[in-house]
């Protein structure tokens, strides 16, 4: 039977109940088998219990104070009648792993920008260890077993597997599918050393004139990420339609940029003419595309024929970056202050209230930076093709 207590719900009566050394539920008066489990933790959970299909069942709805008395009320009326109807079906509470993934990448990760690395590892090497167990039964040592896997050839990536991980199930407890993280505890499976690689003048000079023997898309898209030093996504999904060549400027919408502020970038004259030559190359509003509708991919492959024509190894794209913000401070004299607004980073050297004030000043000095990059990169011998 429905369980049923003396005590009517309210919001001050739920406040004050406290925890205990172990776990316990009340019920509500007024609605028979609704009711509220606190853990040790002193955790607040919604349940219903009552009988489905003749069988005794408790469901969870959600956790106080994030789903409120009235709302929990009134999905406990809806649950318990589907109950007494036999029409419960618990396998809608996510309680499997892969339903719970799966609302998961609805709900918490598919409007971030980082949600294609997410379900790529995931999917990979998280998935298909986990696909055939319940959300409650799997254990820390099972999320150590396939961490571990994955760090048998893959270090670095098993930590972002890990890291991962814990961020989906962090997220069923806020949605209090799961009282406990199983992840909690388990250490990174490798220390990863920060990285710092700039290219020498002599590396860089390798990397620009291996460029010139890529073709169309890579060869182009790698000069002007070399160029401009903006970062891989925002040169690889470049539209006409945010070049304004008579300026010599290209601005960056805020969808495509990673701090949400849309970014002036000025263009040095080898940009300009790296574009001059892709109008003869480009049919569409995206430049560096092969299907005209989205914008070019396959990185990976491509950085790996960019190192065998350099003989340059043990780099990233991102270095580049890093490269051009050294070269800019250190050999072209221009104060970090400048270099940071050409590379739009959120937070760089200036900070607090000044960087308040600061927003949007430095137009003129970022496009010094960049011109003055540019005439460095050409006075770099380029061997002849």
């Amino acid at each position: 039977m429905p369980k049923r207590a003396e005590v009517r719900f309210t919001d001050a009566y739920i406040r004050n109940l406290k925890p205990a050394d172990a776990r316990y539920d009340v019920y509500d008066a007024s609605l028979a088998g609704f009711g509220l489990r606190v853990s040790p933790t002193g955790t607040k959970s919604w349940i219903v219990l009552s009988r489905n299909l003749n069988r005794k069942t408790r469901a969870t709805l959600g956790r106080y104070p994030q789903l409120s008395l009235a709302d929990a009320r009134q999905r406990a009326m809806t649950s318990l009648q589907m109950m007494a109807d036999g029409e419960f079906n618990r396998e809608k509470s996510f309680d499997t792993f892969e339903q719970a993934l799966e609302e998961w990448y609805s709900k918490d990760q598919s409007k971030n920008k980082s949600f294609g690395q997410v379900r790529s590892a995931v999917e990979l090497h998280v998935r298909p260890a986990l696909k055939n167990y319940k959300l409650k039964d799997i254990q820390k040592r099972d999320i150590i077993k396939l961490v571990d896997l994955v760090g048998r050839t893959a270090p670095a990536q098993a930590n972002r597997v890990l890291a991962f991980t814990k961020r989906f199930f962090n997220w069923c407890v806020s949605r209090d599918l799961l009282d406990v993280s199983p992840a909690n505890g388990i250490a990174k499976f490798s220390n990863e050393v920060s990285r710092d690689r700039v290219l020498n003048e002599s590396e860089l000079e390798k990397v620009l004139n291996a460029t010139f023997k890529m073709r169309y898309p890579f060869g182009p898209l790698f000069r002007i990420l070399l160029m401009t030093g903006q970062r891989l996504n925002e040169v690889s999904g470049l539209t006409w339609s945010e070049i304004d060549m008579p300026s010599a400027t290209w601005k960056i919408p805020r969808d495509r940029a990673k701090n949400k502020a849309s970014h002036l970038v000025h263009l040095s004259q080898p940009v300009l003419e790296e574009l001059e030559r892709l109008r003869t190359i480009s049919r569409y509003d995206l430049i560096f595309t092969t299907t005209g509708k989205t914008a070019v991919s396959g990185f990976s492959r491509a950085k790996h024929q960019l190192d065998n024509l350099s003989g340059i190894r043990d780099w990233r794209l991102h270095d580049l970056r890093r490269t051009f913000a050294t070269v800019a401070t250190e050999t072209l004299g221009f104060t970090p202050v400048v270099v940071d607004r050409v590379l739009n980073h959120v937070s760089g050297s200036v900070k607090g209230i000044a960087a308040v004030y600061q927003r949007g000043e430095y137009i003129e000095q970022r496009r010094e930076v960049l011109i003055a990059w540019g005439q460095y990169l050409i006075n770099f011998k380029i061997d002849e093709l």
